[in-house]
């Protein structure tokens, strides 16, 4: 098996993007900032102070219905609709056309998911060889014990983000299977983002959800915190 680590080299905006987004997933912290600058923009717009308090605590209301299991399933579907449909000419693979199946890092939970159906592929003979992009080699075991051939399975634990995931693999690929389709599996939100990621990479990509056992709450950040990334991505136009 060939993996690639690599020494810690951390982001200058890595932790303020944690911080932000750990002030997103707490309705406790973010709340009572909405309210606050909906009153200080009435402040500085010199408007009433009722109507301004009553507009406050509307828009805060407003505001926590993003924690509601609704929103959750609002955002997830609009999340499964920008996935990008596979090319048509690598949209069927088999066992005469193979593809390198491909897994980002994750977390535990979803890599039960993604491994599992990775595995399905090579059972299938439909398989190449998997690359597993930014996680610990316990994701990598995992797949050996699914069966999947040693020596058909590679990876790093140097992505961080998923654009890295898309730049190391497409590197990794371009130097094994120059021309191989990539079949990407992750989970529901992740999917639309990294597919397009990974196509800007010149990589031809096939997107595969992978739907982790996740608790409602788990579920939740995933779908707030993958809406931001994507609209953010949108604006550094890596879509």
């Amino acid at each position: 098996m060939e993996w690639r680590s690599c020494p810690p080299d951390p982001l200058p905006w890595f932790n303020f993007r944690e911080t932000l987004l750990g002030v997103l997933f707490n309705p406790a912290l973010l709340l009572p900032l909405v309210v606050v600058a909906v009153l200080i923009a009435a402040w500085l717009l010199h408007a009433p102070t009722l109507p301004a308090t009553f507009t406050a605590l509307v828009v805060a209301l407003a505001a926590s219905a993003l924690y509601s299991p609704l929103a959750t399933s609002l955002l997830t579907g609009w999340l499964l609709q920008l996935v990008p449909p596979a090319p048509p000419n690598v949209s069927a693979i088999s066992s005469s056309r193979q593809a390198v199946v491909v897994l980002v890092g994750r977390g535990p939970a979803i890599a039960t998911a993604t491994t599992r159906a990775a595995a399905v592929h090579w059972h299938q003979g439909d398989a190449l060889a998997t690359y597993v992009s930014g996680d610990e080699p316990s994701t990598a075991q995992q797949l050996r014990a699914l069966g999947v051939p040693a020596d058909r399975l590679a990876g790093d634990s140097c992505a961080r983000t998923t654009w890295e995931n898309a730049t190391l693999t497409a590197s990794w690929i371009k130097q094994h299977h120059p021309g191989a389709p990539v079949l990407l599996i992750t989970d529901p939100w992740q999917l639309a983002r990294a597919s397009h990621a990974f196509r800007l990479q010149g990589l031809a990509v096939i997107p595969q959800s992978a739907a982790p056992a996740l608790d409602p709450h788990s579920r939740n950040r995933l779908a707030l915190r993958e809406t931001a990334a994507t609209l953010l991505y949108g604006l550094q136009g890596r879509k």
